[in-house]
């Protein structure tokens, strides 16, 4: 990057718009640019890394233990959800029990409603034939009487007994 500034600073500066623009780095000094830095040691190396391995081995131990607390979690959820599904079990087989109970006291309520109508439908026929065989019988009684003669006029007996009558 030092490189691409250098030749910008250039082509400014030839191009006359560049003079303005202050020269060396940005900290102020006035001087050039700043000397290279030293080559790094391989204890200084070593300490980066093994600090790099421990923000690491950090970083590890938190995901794992966030993962940890996950598990956790999930399976206390999963527990609640076994619970859960066991009382649904449980109010369904109640449920089916108390179905099968509605189902046969609906099968002995139809049976008995089925009955009660064909015992009464039974009784109203015999009730109505009945009837009909009364009516029938008193216009037969009427029509027999009125085929037979008029009775003779009958005159009381003046004497029971048949004796002669004592003067």
């Amino acid at each position: 990057m030092g490189a691409i500034d250098e030749s910008l600073l250039r082509k400014l500066e030839q191009s006359g718009r560049g003079s303005s623009l202050p020269s060396g780095s940005d900290n102020g000094k006035s001087g050039g640019h700043t000397e290279r830095m030293n080559e790094i040691t391989r204890e200084e190396f070593n300490a980066k890394l093994e600090t790099i391995e421990v923000k690491m081995d950090a970083r590890v131990e938190s995901v794992s233990a966030k993962i940890d607390g996950f598990l956790s979690a999930q399976a206390e959820r999963d527990k609640r959800l076994d619970a859960a599904l066991s009382q649904i079990g449980a109010n369904h087989s109640e449920t089916q029990s108390s179905l099968g109970s509605m189902k046969t006291a609906m099968v002995i309520t139809a049976v008995s409603t089925v009955l009660a109508i064909v015992f009464g439908i039974a009784s109203f026929n015999t009730a109505l034939t009945a009837n009909m065989m009364a009516a029938f019988q008193v216009g037969l009684s009427k029509s027999e009487q009125s085929q037979l003669p008029p009775p003779a006029p009958t005159v009381p007996p003046e004497n029971p007994t048949n004796l002669p009558a004592q003067k």
